[in-house]
């Protein structure tokens, strides 16, 4: 039945060479906090706890200061990027245009096993792969070439305090234990650009700009030298295009920064109050309730890999059971072998955070510059030499990148998080060794604008701009007249990758500077009936232009909240030996080490791979024009984005770590 499923829901890809498919805007992390292979390792603390027919309160205290460093990166890389069946955005191989990247030093010529390689090309360059990331989004020339490597990593150092109180003096076999690591965690994406050509070219006019001006024997609309100078000046939010005729607003969301980012905060409180059913000296299995207060730090959106300690400002609830079995021991029961069990599951509730979204069928929209249109329109029609009708709205002259629109505030919640931890613990006199297994797994999250229509995102105001050009001139002889009127031209099938327009061969007989590839197209006019023009070879011929009749603008609906979901799953293996001193009377004092390897489940598979995003349009919003065919649970004529349960991007981060253990049991 699942081969049958699987096979049904990748049926259908994309017909263009590109697999599109959800990638996470936002790196969900499993808490510092979640850790029940930390918490049970050790025999100084596992035998001092969940004591039988005592008639005292009794106890144990520990502190476990751990460091833990991620690895296997291009996985981290691969959920935020996404992952491809075709070559694109590969993690393996590097090709000869990619061998240094100064000033990071050189390019992993290993050669780039966990390394993701992004390529950014100008829409001017005639050998830019269909993977390449458009550089004219980013304010970069036409002919620019780069290559941008990512190595993502996460690093932690944390100190535990975790407490148990036997409250047998109030009712025998119920206790009490919280904990609460205070953590340091640093996050750095090693993003590293190489910039193979910084480019020439200046935009044509009309392409961004209303002028028309003369820059030696050449026509040009913004200079190279008013041009952003690479793409991390861009991603880095300090890279904008330098003029006095429009706004081009910086990235101020989903930011990608060459250094790295620290958090320090108290991570999650887990509290638990159990009763142990059953108790004996060989044996016990008690039940907990269990509950997490946040005291870690809440997403902000600002930073694509962004530090989080905690798990997000969730509260949690739910239940655990622990247990142990000592199944040998020998005659003077100095040594012995136990089997140990604890399972966690808790709801993580309703949390209000900041997050970036993609365009539904769109990833990595994010990175794709919108222009603002308005009202009233001034000075522009559309439609044929008969029949001229005014568009309903006209570019404004003002630029973003999406992130800037599409960031705000959302409540997220999440079903299940579970933690089991499987141990065994071979006991010698004083020392002990155990080693285990530990699963952790959370369901898939559910997102949910706060109210019916997000007051934090403007309708009908921004559309995607791609390769169109956005003013059209009258002529004035050789040149064109200035100052150019404003279209109202969008590009809603512009992908990051390329635009519409298709340079250099355009589309039906019309030159790519035409706007062969706008929406709705029809030819520009001024208010008085004359044909616009645009410079159809970047110098002195004129052809007529296209504009839209009308534009297609953004609604709220054609936001992917449920691409950018995320769920984890990860499989760790765990060691740990310690001594415990038993002259004391009181107290029975400890000390362990332990070491930790975990591997999170690989976010990309060949389902994954082939299909679409898995967002469900809201009809009749659908001006994106995604395929829906690999959709299994799209509705036709529902007004509602019914999410996927199965289209969730798969999170985790694989990690190993080492830790000291030390404490005693009073």
């Amino acid at each position: 039945m699942y081969k049958k499923f699987k096979i049904f829901f990748c049926a259908t890809i994309l017909a263009s060479t590109l697999a599109a498919h959800a990638v996470a805007p936002y790196f969900s992390i499993r808490s510092q906090s979640e850790n029940a292979a930390r918490e049970l390792a050790g025999a100084g603390w596992n035998t001092q706890i969940n004591l039988c027919c005592m008639d005292e309160w009794y106890g144990n205290f520990s502190i476990t200061p751990e460091f833990t460093r991620s690895f296997k990166s291009c996985n981290i890389a691969q959920c935020l990027f996404g992952c491809f069946n075709n070559g694109c955005g590969p993690c393996g191989p590097c090709d000869n245009s990619c061998n240094s990247c100064s000033p990071c030093g050189p390019c992993y010529d290993s050669c780039c096993d966990d390394v993701y390689r992004i390529n950014i090309s100008g829409s001017n360059v005639e050998t830019r792969g269909a993977c390449d990331w458009l550089a004219d989004y980013f304010g970069l020339p036409t002919d620019f070439q780069s290559c941008v490597t990512f190595e993502p990593r996460i690093d932690n150092f944390l100190i535990d305090f975790n407490l148990y109180l036997g409250l047998d003096d109030w009712c025998k076999g119920l206790y009490f234990r919280i904990h609460a690591p205070v953590v340091h965690t640093r996050w750095d994406l090693n993003m590293c650009e190489c910039v193979q050509d910084a480019g020439d070219n200046a935009y044509w006019p009309g392409y961004f700009n209303k002028t028309v001006n003369i820059v030696g024997t050449s026509t040009v609309g913004v200079a190279r030298a008013d041009l952003v100078p690479n793409f991390t000046t861009f991603a880095s939010g300090c890279g904008v295009i330098n003029s006095q005729e429009f706004m081009f607003n910086p990235l101020c969301a989903a930011r990608m920064s060459c250094c790295n980012h620290k958090e320090t905060a108290l991570s999650d409180i887990q509290m638990a109050l159990g009763y142990n059913v059953w108790c004996e000296d060989d044996y016990h299995v008690g039940f907990n309730l269990r509950a997490a207060a946040p005291t870690g730090t809440r997403p902000t959106g600002m930073y694509l890999f962004e530090p989080i300690v905690g798990n997000g400002k969730h509260w949690e609830l739910g239940a655990g059971m622990s247990t142990h079995w000592c199944f040998w021991s020998d005659e003077c029961d100095c040594k012995s072998l136990a089997f140990y069990i604890d399972a966690n599951v808790t709801h993580l509730f309703k949390t209000r955070q900041c997050r970036t979204f993609d365009l539904c069928g769109k990833p990595l929209s994010r990175y794709m510059l919108t222009a603002k249109f308005k009202t009233p329109v001034e000075d522009l029609l559309a439609g044929e030499d008969q029949l001229q009708v005014k568009p309903s709205k006209q570019f404004a002259g003002i630029y973003s990148p999406l992130a800037n629109l599409t960031t705000f505030a959302v409540d997220v919640s999440v079903g299940a998080q579970a933690d089991l931890v499987l141990m065994l613990q071979y006991l010698h006199c004083n020392w002990s060794c155990n080693i285990g297994y530990n699963f952790w797994g959370r369901s898939c999250e559910r997102i949910e604008c706060p109210c019916n229509c997000c007051p934090c995102f403007e309708e009908n105001t921004w559309g995607l701009k791609g390769d169109a050009f956005m003013y059209g001139f009258l002529p004035a002889g050789e040149t064109l007249e200035t100052p150019g009127i404003a279209l109202s031209a969008t590009q809603p099938k512009a992908t990051i990758y390329k635009g519409t327009n298709n340079y250099p061969e355009g589309d039906d007989q019309l030159l790519w500077a035409q706007n062969p590839g706008v929406a709705n197209r029809r030819f520009a006019f001024n208010g008085q009936e004359l044909p616009l023009y645009t410079l159809v070879d970047g110098e002195d011929q004129q052809g007529e232009v296209l504009t839209s009749l009308n534009p297609v603008l953004l609604d709220f609906c054609d936001i992917d909240l449920c691409g950018a979901r995320t769920k984890g799953r990860s499989h760790k293996l765990f060691i740990n030996f310690d001594y415990t001193w038993c002259d004391y009377e009181c107290t029975r004092p400890y000390l362990g080490i332990g070491f930790e390897v975990e591997f999170a489940q690989k976010p990309c598979n060949d389902c994954y791979d082939d299909c679409n995003s898995c967002c469900t349009p809201c009809n009749p919003c659908d001006n994106l024009n995604f395929d829906t065919s690999c959709i299994p649970c799209y509705n036709p004529g529902s007004n509602n984005c019914a999410c996927c349960d199965d289209c969730c991007s798969l999170c985790a981060v694989s990690q190993w770590g080492i830790w000291i253990k030390g404490g005693f049991g009073f």
